[in-house]
C-alpha cells in the first residue's frame, strides 16, 4: 500500500497533479495499492492550507485509512515536492512505514536534515534541471542517510517535463526491488 502526497496546494497542487498520478500508477505496476488524496483545503477537502504543520496530520489520517484497508501490506509513503516534504517528516516518525519516496524533493526552500535520523529505505527522484532543488545539494544529502539512493534523470525540470515515463519506471522498479527483498 502507498500514500502519494501532491505539491504545494497554493501553486496549484492537487492529487491530480501529472507527477503524482505516474508515481501512482509506477506504484500500482509494482502490485502496490495506491492512495492519493488532496491536502486540508484544496480542491473540496475541508479546512485551510497550514504551511505543511497541520498537513501532516493529513498524512497520518491517509496512513491510518491505508492501514485499515489494506492491514498487514508493506506501507511505502511519499509525495512530489511539497508532499515529499510532509510525507517524509510524518514517515519518519511513524514505525509501520516500510519506505519512503521523495520525488522533486525542493532542497532549496526546506532543510531534509531530519532525514539523517530515519532508518528506512528512502528513494530520491529527482531531474537536473530542478528549479526548487540544486541536484548539488540533494548530491550531499543522500549519502548522510542511511538506506537511502537517488536516481537522478538528466534533463528533466522539476514537473519532469516530458520524463514522466522515468517517474512511473523508475517507482514501478523501485518498489518490486524491495518487495522482493
Amino acid at each position: 500500500m502507498a500514500v502519494v502526497c501532491h505539491p504545494h496546494p497554493l501553486g496549484g497542487g492537487t492529487l491530480h497533479n501529472k507527477v503524482v498520478f505516474r508515481a501512482a500508477r509506477g506504484l500500482e505496476n509494482a502490485n502496490v495499492a495506491t492512495l492519493r488524496f488532496n491536502f486540508r483545503g484544496t480542491g473540496t477537502s475541508a479546512g485551510t492550507h497550514d504551511e505543511g504543520e497541520g498537513e501532516q496530520d493529513d498524512v497520518t489520517a491517509a496512513i491510518q485509512w491505508a492501514q485499515r484497508m489494506h492491514p498487514g501490506k508493506r506501507l511505502f509513503v511519499g509525495g512530489f515536492s511539497f508532499g515529499a516534504w510532509v510525507a517524509s517528516r510524518v514517515a519518519c516518525e511513524t514505525p509501520d512505514v516500510f519506505a519512503i519516496f521523495l520525488i522533486g524533493a525542493p532542497v532549496n526552500k526546506y532543510d531534509f536534515g531530519y532525514l539523517r535520523h530515519c532508518e528506512r529505505p528512502m528513494l530520491f527522484l529527482h531531474g537536473t534541471q530542478d528549479e526548487f532543488g540544486d541536484v548539488s545539494k540533494l548530491e550531499k544529502l543522500v549519502p548522510t542517510i542511511r538506506n537511502s539512493q537517488s536516481v537522478v534523470i538528466t534533463g528533466a525540470d522539476h514537473f519532469f517535463t516530458k520524463q514522466l515515463d522515468g517517474v512511473e519506471e523508475t517507482m514501478r522498479s523501485w518498489a518490486e526491488e524491495l518487495l522482493e527483498s
